[in-house]
């Protein structure tokens, strides 16, 4: 079942175009607007607030952890609580940005759905900025509910870039 998806330039519905299996990505179907050009992949438009990061501070406060997350080498860092286990420095992972839908592709209640909207919260008395993902929040088979989604070593997911359609699995 294909998806239906507003273009995020002008608000028209965008259209799948063609691919073939040998330029098939892990990125999804691409997608362009009829209407202004826009073009985009498909997990740009269902991970809509979603990025890569890479997790260069890491505090524990006994069933909470603070991170601190970037999106482009030397960028701001965006702070994380989590009550996750097995995040470390220098790990590259999803994040839930602030307006992001979870899970991923979900209608937000606001509009009828299941989907609850990332706002900034305080977690344990600790600002939070987003919201570290698992493979259910992505939409992904494989991997367990509040097992971080970790991403490192993967040359075509790009730090501050969305992630991928599936979970990434080495070879």
């Amino acid at each position: 079942m294909e998806s239906t998806y507003t273009c995020p330039e002008c608000g028209s519905n965008i259209e799948a175009i063609e691919d073939d299996e040998e330029t098939k990505s892990p990125f999804g179907t691409p997608y362009m607007c009829m209407e202004c050009g826009h073009e985009a992949t498909e997990a740009s438009l269902k991970y809509k607030n979603f990025k890569v990061g890479k997790v260069t501070e890491v505090e524990d406060k006994g069933k909470l952890k603070v991170f601190k997350v970037i999106f482009e080498e030397d960028g701001e860092p965006l702070q994380i609580v989590t009550n996750a286990k097995h995040v470390d420095e220098d790990q590259m992972v999803v994040i839930a940005c602030e307006g992001a839908i979870v899970p991923a592709g979900a209608e937000s209640e606001a509009d009828g759905g299941q989907g609850i909207e990332v706002k900034k919260a305080s977690v344990g008395g600790n600002a939070s900025s987003g919201m570290l993902c698992d493979a259910p929040m992505l939409a992904w088979t494989g991997g367990a509910a509040g097992v971080p989604a970790k991403i490192d070593g993967f040359e075509y997911i790009e730090l501050g870039g969305v992630p991928p359609m599936t979970r990434p699995i080495k070879q």
